[in-house]
C-alpha cells in the first residue's frame, strides 16, 4: 500500500551554507582586484586622451598665433627679473640651486600691460577653449576678455569680478579637464582665489583642472626647500618675467613661449602634466592655478609630511610650511602621472624617475641631455 505520510524536503545544512558563502567570498576576493584594475585602466586611458586633446589644442593655438597662450597676472604687483649666478643648479642635486639666482623687481614702467590696465587674471586654458571645441564657453568669458573696463585694476575685478554671466562661465566644468581617477576633480568651492576675500561672494563654485602647464623646474616662490620635496633651480614660477618651462603666471611679460624656443627638443620637453584640486589652487581659468613645477617631487606625499600638520596633528594643505610644496605635479594613478610633451605625445612618468632627469624634461632650453626613455 502507498504511504500517505508527506515526504520531508531535504534542505541545506548550516555547514553547507557556510561553505557556499565562503566559496562566493573567495571568488569575489579574486575577481575584485581584476575588476578594479580594469576600471583604473579605463580611467587612465581616458586621462591620457584628455591630456593629449589639451596638448593638441595648445599646439593648434601655437600654430595659429606662433606662440603658446599666456597667463595674465591678477595682482597689483609687478613681476621679477631673475638672473642665474654661479654654477649649473642641475649639478647640485636635491634642494640645490636656491641661492643661485637674483630676482629684482621689474620696474613698473616696463610692465606696459599692467600700466594700461589690460590684464584680466585669466589663464592659458581659457585661450584654447575654441581649439577644444568649446567656443560657446570661450564666448561666455568675453565679458572680461573683450571688456577693458572689467580688466584687473584691484581686487574683485578681472576674472574675480562678481558678474552673473562670468560666474556662470567659471562654474562650467569641461569634462576634458577632469581625470576620472581623481574623485576630487570637477566643480569645487575651496579653490584660491575664489575661496578668499579677493573675490566677492566667496566661496565661489568654480571649474577645476587636473592638467596643468609645465613651468619648468623652478620653485613656487623663493622659499628655502623643505627636505627633499623641492628640487628647484632657484627661479620662481610665481612671478618671474621668464621661466624655464612653457607656462607660468607672468608669461604675458615675455609674450608667450614659441616652439622655436624649445631648444631641448619638443619630444623631450614637458608641455603639461597631471595635478589635483586637492592642492587648493586648481581653478581652471585662473593664471595662478593652471601651472605646476617639476621643481617639486612628483606625487609628493603631503598627507604624511609634518610640514602639512598643524599643532594638533591635523592635515592642512594651506599651512605656510606646506602650500608652496603643493604646486608640483601629482595624480591619483598608482605609481606616477601622465605628461604631455611639446610634440603632442603623452607618456606615463613614474614616481621613481631620477630627479635630475625629471627636472631636465621640464626645461625648454636648459641644454641638458635627457631622454624620457
Amino acid at each position: 500500500m502507498r504511504s500517505c505520510r508527506p515526504r520531508t524536503a531535504r534542505g541545506f545544512t548550516l555547514v553547507e551554507l557556510l561553505v557556499v558563502i565562503a566559496i562566493i567570498g573567495v571568488l569575489v576576493a579574486l575577481l575584485l582586484p581584476a575588476v578594479q584594475a580594469a576600471r583604473e585602466a579605463a580611467r587612465r586611458s581616458q586621462c591620457v586622451n584628455n591630456a593629449k586633446n589639451i596638448a593638441l589644442a595648445a599646439l593648434n593655438y601655437e600654430g595659429v598665433f606662433k606662440r603658446f597662450p599666456v597667463d595674465e597676472d591678477y595682482s597689483q604687483y609687478s613681476g621679477v627679473r631673475c638672473e642665474q649666478v654661479g654654477s649649473n643648479p642641475l649639478a647640485l642635486g636635491p634642494a640645490g640651486g636656491t641661492a643661485l639666482s637674483r630676482c629684482p623687481n621689474i620696474p613698473a614702467s616696463e610692465d606696459r600691460e599692467r600700466q594700461r590696465q589690460r590684464l584680466h587674471g585669466g589663464g592659458w586654458i581659457v585661450h584654447i577653449l575654441p581649439q577644444l571645441e568649446a567656443q560657446a564657453l570661450y564666448d561666455a568669458f568675453a565679458v572680461v576678455l573683450e571688456n577693458e573696463r572689467a580688466h584687473w585694476r584691484a581686487r574683485r575685478t578681472g576674472f574675480n569680478l562678481n558678474e552673473p554671466a562670468l560666474r556662470t562661465a567659471i562654474g562650467t566644468q569641461p569634462p576634458v579637464l577632469v581625470c576620472p581617477s581623481d574623485e576630487g576633480g570637477g566643480l569645487r568651492d575651496d579653490q584660491f582665489p575664489f575661496s578668499s576675500s579677493d573675490v566677492q561672494g566667496q566661496p565661489v563654485l568654480v571649474a577645476t583642472t587636473n592638467y596643468k602647464g609645465s613651468a619648468g623646474d623652478c620653485g613656487f616662490e623663493s622659499q628655502p626647500p623643505h627636505r627633499d620635496a623641492i628640487w628647484h633651480s632657484g627661479i620662481t614660477a610665481y612671478a618671474a618675467e621668464d621661466g624655464p618651462g612653457i607656462f607660468w603666471r607672468y608669461s604675458y611679460l615675455s609674450g608667450g613661449t614659441k616652439l622655436k624656443q624649445i631648444a631641448d627638443g619638443a619630444s623631450n620637453t614637458f608641455l603639461l602634466g597631471e595635478a589635483s584640486p586637492e592642492d587648493g589652487n586648481s581653478p581652471a581659468w585662473s593664471s595662478d592655478g593652471d601651472w605646476a613645477t617639476a621643481g617639486i617631487q612628483l606625487n609628493w606625499q603631503w598627507q604624511t609630511d609634518g610640514a602639512c600638520q598643524d599643532n594638533s596633528g591635523n592635515l592642512n594643505a594651506g599651512l605656510g610650511t606646506c602650500w608652496p610644496n603643493m604646486r608640483g605635479f601629482r595624480s591619483k594613478h598608482p605609481g606616477g602621472a601622465n605628461f604631455a610633451f611639446c610634440d603632442g605625445s603623452v607618456e606615463f612618468i613614474t614616481d621613481s624617475i631620477d630627479h635630475l632627469t625629471y627636472r631636465a624634461l621640464a626645461t625648454k632650453a636648459g641644454g641638458e641631455v635627457a631622454s624620457r626613455r
